[in-house]
């Protein structure tokens, strides 16, 4: 069985690099060693470097949060894919509803940064919503289940499991092969229910990602 994949998404937090240590060394001493786990850290750009330097020593993976389809060139504010990698991040996350929401990315523009990103020999982590196609299977690819409405930090709540274990079940008739993830307002009180009912191997963490003892706590209940 492999592991289950528990990737934390910060968002744009926390406020300073100082406290994006903090966060990161609380979590990563008290997660080493948890057996059948792997943690991955996606914290905003500026913090990858110090992160990647110290995730090594405690095997946590590190991802960016997003990136763009071209491998340079005039896209101010963007940062490609092979840049990431060069950082050493191993994972990235792609097409999360708050990128729609706010900054009006299309379906066609998350179609190019995943195929840009996996050429690069990035995992892509594909957040996909209530009524968004299922891809098909493809190496390095991982599926996140995420409605929008139950997006912790938009004030959602967790979908219901029963809910969650239709969807997977219909998702997986597409993608058959790789790991399905749940993503909305997963804490360390439900973690256990989305694994073992709703069929899920892991879950992209928002908010609980955010405070360290709740993260410690949803690793652990993960790995019972």
């Amino acid at each position: 069985m492999k592991d289950i994949l528990l990737i934390a998404n910060w968002k744009m937090n926390p406020g300073t690099a100082k406290e994006a240590q903090e966060l990161f060394e609380t979590v990563a001493n008290a997660v080493e060693g948890v057996a059948g786990v792997k943690v991955v850290l996606c914290p905003p750009f500026v913090y990858i470097p110090e992160i990647v330097r110290a995730a090594p020593s405690v095997a946590l993976g590190v991802g960016g949060q997003d990136c763009f389809w071209e491998g340079k060139g005039a896209f101010t504010g963007e940062v490609s894919p092979s840049m990431l990698k060069e950082l050493g991040c191993e994972y990235v996350i792609l097409g999360h509803s708050e990128r729609a929401k706010y900054l009006g990315e299309t379906e066609d523009m998350v179609q190019k940064k995943v195929a840009a990103a996996l050429s690069a020999d990035l995992k892509v982590v594909l957040c996909v919503g209530e009524n968004e196609q299922t891809p098909a299977d493809r190496e390095n690819l991982i599926v996140v289940y995420e409605p929008e409405w139950a997006i912790s930090t938009e004030g959602g709540r967790a979908a219901d499991v029963s809910r969650v274990a239709e969807k997977v079940a219909a998702m997986r008739k597409t993608f058959k092969a790789g790991p399905i993830l749940y993503g909305g307002s997963v804490d360390s009180s439900n973690i256990a229910s989305f694994l073992k009912e709703a069929g899920v191997q892991g879950a992209l963490v928002g908010g609980a990602s955010l405070n360290a003892a709740e993260f410690i706590s949803l690793v652990k209940n993960a790995a019972m």
